[in-house]
């Protein structure tokens, strides 16, 4: 499973991603994700926002800052 944040720097975006890595160890998923200021490499790919969260090369979020439990629903749904 491959997780990609692209973040301005923004508070809420170091937060989603601390929530993010925090998920990753509570299930155990092998690989670390990913974090990027390089919001360039999003929008080349036509995406838009200050915050786009991408798993396995899918938009699973942008602008949008769920809860931890949210969070973890989320990233579940990728695993099966």
């Amino acid at each position: 499973m491959r997780i990609q944040l692209f973040d301005r720097g923004l508070p809420q975006g170091k937060k989603l991603f601390a929530d993010i890595e925090s998920v990753c160890q509570r299930l155990q998923i092998d690989n670390d994700p990913e974090y990027s200021k390089d919001l360039n490499k999003a929008y080349a790919r036509g995406l838009t926002g200050n915050t786009i969260l991408l798993i396995d090369n899918e938009v699973a979020l942008i602008d949008k800052y769920p809860s931890i439990k949210e969070l973890e629903a989320i990233i579940s749904d990728y695993l099966k």
